[in-house]
This record gives C-alpha cells, sequence and structure tokens, in this order.
C-alpha cells in the first residue's frame, strides 16, 4: 500500500526526503493532506482510486512518528465499521503489499483531495469533540458518487 503525502503532510513528519510512487493499482494507494476545518487540524485521508475519504483530528504527536503504521490500522478500522470481514480486509492488506510512503499520486488524485477540503468547508455541523476519527464529516464528503 502506498500513502501519498502531500507538502503539508511532509512538512509535519519533518522529512526532506520521500519516495515517488511506483505506479501500483490506484486502489491501494490512499493520499494524505493536513488541513485547518473549523478552526480545527484535520487529515484527510483519501482514495486515490475512487476519493473516498476518511478524516481524523486529534492525532497525537507519536502517531506521527509511526505514520505509515498510523494510516494503515485508521483504514483498517474503518473498513471494519463499515462491515468487512475480517477477511475481506485481511485479504485487502495482502494484495496491497507493504506499507510505504511515497509522494502524491499524480494531479487527479491532487484534485480529489482539494474537492474534499473545499467540500468540508461548507460542512454545517461542528467536527466532534474528543473524537478522532470525524464520522459525520467523512459522511458529508462521501455522498457524492466518483
Amino acid at each position: 500500500m502506498e500513502i501519498g503525502a502531500t507538502k503539508a503532510v511532509q512538512d509535519r513528519l519533518k522529512t526532506t526526503k520521500i519516495a515517488e510512487s511506483k505506479v501500483v493499482s490506484l486502489v491501494f494507494c490512499w493520499d494524505t493532506h493536513l488541513t485547518k476545518i473549523k478552526g480545527r487540524n484535520v487529515l484527510f485521508i483519501v482514495n486515490a482510486s475512487n476519493r473516498y475519504t476518511i478524516a481524523m483530528t486529534d492525532i497525537e504527536p507519536r502517531n506521527w512518528n509511526y505514520y505509515a503504521m498510523y494510516i494503515s490500522r485508521v483504514i483498517y478500522g474503518v473498513m471494519q465499521e463499515m462491515g468487512y470481514s475480517e477477511d475481506q480486509i485481511g485479504q485487502y492488506f495482502k494484495m496491497s503489499g507493504d506499507t510505504t510512503v511515497t509522494k502524491t499520486h499524480g494531479r487527479k488524485s491532487v484534485g480529489g483531495i482539494n474537492r474534499m477540503v473545499m467540500d468540508a468547508q461548507y460542512f454545517g455541523k461542528k467536527l466532534e469533540k474528543e473524537a478522532k476519527y470525524q464520522w459525520e464529516l467523512s459522511e458529508y464528503l462521501n455522498r457524492d458518487i466518483c
């Protein structure tokens, strides 16, 4: 699995050297972007093939140290919440291969991130306090067919 990092995420990770994408199937690629929404830092985790978005807040500093593992666990948890079986989730991660942090996956994928950030600005509710996974915001962002 490739986890693409925008410049904002790279700055937060304090990394200067990041690998290029190896052009694997985009269904196994997720791009990440960090921005402020309603005064809070929100990490967008966006699938490069279908623009499915996971919105996270209140990321603890230690999680930034283990970024690839953290993102994988978030994706795993969301798949569980969506009702996928353990076998299905395991197969997805097996097919996706080793998890690596790379540059983003092209203009189309970055355009998808920009669309999600723009849409999030119009989210009419407050972000949940004490919740890392912003379920309502994610549902709002994923309302369009992609």
